[in-house]
């Protein structure tokens, strides 16, 4: 059904394409029929006229309009004022491109040119795993090139949801079209791993562009900024929002029963220290995260949640040189995310004092607000245990780019699921 959907999309967009695939084609053939349709997108930096980065696009609807990630025009999305937008076809053809819209979730904009550029490609769902898909695009600055690779399907347990394909995506190739067989774009070059392991972002997400700009006839979005911004908290709150509807696992952590693993995408490690005879104290700790990184501009990534929980006891230490020699180096916690002052305030703290089933903790959640993404904050907390003289309970977690009052919620019900079982 979800095929059927994007197909009927697709040929409601796409069916000026001149060329017509009537049998699977080889790679030779879709090299030589779309190379009028793909791109490199070129940043450069005004004062020098040298190139930034680069990337590639490929036309979609009609011959103006290129898809491509969304990082490969970043710099120039963040500082139109140093950086220029540029496209170079095969052939030395290049011009000027704007920014009509974008899904900065799933790494994706939509560019229009100064004129008209070749023939649109058509979109098409993911074909069964193990068919040959060719991904194409402008490698190292080498010139347009194709790249044979096989469909290993979508990514379920990963929050992106890209599409795995065995081959090998390099640099200069992301944004540009990965195709079936039949010659239709079925996702988006956007990053690899090495190894012949590659990422895809689905086609689909590429179509819910699409189809926002054709219901407001191509004219870009008024405010870029707010649309991100709009777009970032809202996938922080659909994220959110689905673990507060899940059933947790749980795990043992020293006395407590606490929340371990909160969703399928979602990995816990122990983190306990090696046991050595001349540390007075035992440490059990347990670490946890979704690895979620949402791309903003170099450096500066979003969507990461994660949490620790650490168990410290001691049978030898007096409860002053417990609290001050060890408690205290686990409570202090590091800023989450790398957001520099340009990019957020400065943290604003508040501590006060809580039960958690019936012990006493001390509470202290931290919070800094960014800049230009307004509604997107980071988020640090520690949560304590206080009372005990050779026992002790430290909750940590930490959000990168959320919305706050979400990100509130899933602490409270992360607390009131953590149960003293002693």
């Amino acid at each position: 059904m979800h095929k059927i959907i994007i197909w009927t999309i697709s040929a409601l967009l796409t069916l000026s394409h001149s060329t017509a695939f009537a049998e699977e084609s080889t790679s030779t053939d879709i090299y030589s029929d779309t190379q009028q349709s793909v791109y490199q997108i070129r940043v450069a930096n005004k004062q020098t006229g040298n190139k930034s980065s680069i990337g590639s696009g490929f036309i979609v609807i009609q011959g103006d309009i290129l898809a491509t990630n969304y990082h490969v025009v970043s710099s120039y999305v963040n500082d139109p004022e140093m950086y220029s937008l540029d496209y170079l076809g095969k052939d030395g053809n290049e011009g000027s491109l704007k920014i009509l819209d974008l899904d900065i979730t799933h790494d994706l904009a939509v560019l229009q040119a100064d004129k008209k550029l070749g023939p649109p490609l058509n979109i098409a769902g993911l074909p069964e795993k193990g068919a040959k898909l060719f991904s194409l695009g402008n490698p190292m600055d080498l010139g347009f090139s194709i790249v044979e690779s096989v469909n290993n399907g979508i990514m379920e347990n990963s929050e992106e949801k890209n599409i795995l394909v065995s081959g090998s995506l390099n640099p200069g190739m992301s944004g540009g079209p990965t195709l079936n067989q039949d010659g239709e774009v079925v996702g988006i070059n956007v990053a690899t791993s090495g190894n012949e392991i590659s990422f895809l972002v689905s086609a689909e997400y590429l179509v819910k562009i699409l189809e926002r700009l054709q219901a407001r006839n191509f004219t870009p979005v008024e405010d870029i900024f707010q649309t991100m911004s709009a777009q970032l908290t809202e996938n922080a709150q659909m994220q959110i929002d689905r673990l507060l509807n899940q059933r947790w696992k749980t795990t043992q952590t020293g006395k407590f029963e606490v929340p371990s693993q909160l969703y399928k995408t979602y990995r816990c490690w122990d983190a306990s220290p090696s046991f050595r005879k001349e540390i007075l104290y035992k440490l059990t700790s347990t670490s946890c995260s979704n690895q979620y990184n949402i791309y903003l501009d170099n450096n500066l990534e979003v969507g990461g949640i994660a949490y620790e929980y650490h168990w410290i006891d001691t049978e030898k230490l007096i409860p002053q040189r417990f609290y001050y020699s060890a408690y205290e180096v686990l409570n202090d916690s590091v800023p989450p995310g790398n957001a520099g002052k340009e990019d957020v305030t400065n943290f604003a703290c508040h501590t006060k004092f809580i039960k958690i089933s019936d012990n006493e903790f001390k509470a202290t959640i931290c919070r800094r607000d960014y800049l230009a993404y307004a509604g997107l904050s980071d988020v640090l907390s520690t949560i304590a245990m206080v009372g005990h003289p050779k026992e002790g309970f430290i909750f940590n977690m930490d959000f990168v780019g959320t919305d706050f009052n979400s990100a509130m919620d899933l602490l409270q019900k992360m607390l009131e699921k953590i149960t003293w079982t002693e």
